[in-house]
C-alpha cells in the first residue's frame, strides 16, 4: 500500500516535468491559467492521493507494530479468514478516505475556495 502511494508521487513528478516542458511558458505570466487548468487539477489530485495513501498506510502500520510490540507475550494466531478480511477492509478504507479527501477540491462548492 505504501509503495502505491510512492508510485503516485513519482507519476506526479514526471507529469509535472512533462507539463513544464510542454507548456514552456513563464509561470508568472500564466499563473491563473495554470492554476485553473484541468491539468493542474489532475496533478493536484494525484499528488494528494499519493501523499495521503502513504501517510495513512504508514500510520496504520505503526499502530499495528506498536500493538504487536505491546502484546509480544501473547502467542500469535495464524492468519485467519477474519484477519484477512480485516486487512482488506483496512486497505480499502485507506484508499477510500484518501480518494475522498483528494477529490473534495473538485466539488463545485469548494472550487473557488481552493483556486482564489
Amino acid at each position: 500500500v505504501v509503495s502505491s502511494g510512492d508510485l503516485l508521487q513519482g507519476v506526479f513528478i514526471l507529469l509535472v516535468a512533462f507539463s513544464d516542458e510542454y507548456l514552456n511558458k513563464s509561470t508568472c505570466k500564466t499563473q491563473f491559467e495554470w492554476v485553473t487548468s484541468h491539468l493542474c487539477t489532475g496533478l493536484g489530485v494525484i499528488s494528494t492521493l499519493g501523499s495521503l495513501v502513504s501517510l495513512y498506510s504508514m500510520t496504520v502500520l505503526s499502530v499495528y507494530r506498536a500493538h504487536g510490540a505491546k502484546s509480544m507475550n501473547i502467542s500469535r494466531d495464524k492468519l485467519t479468514n477474519r484477519n484477512k478480511i480485516a486487512v482488506v477492509v483496512c486497505i480499502g478504507s485507506i484508499y477510500f478516505v484518501a480518494a475522498v479527501v483528494s477529490f473534495i477540491p473538485l466539488a463545485p462548492y469548494f472550487e473557488s475556495y481552493f483556486v482564489d
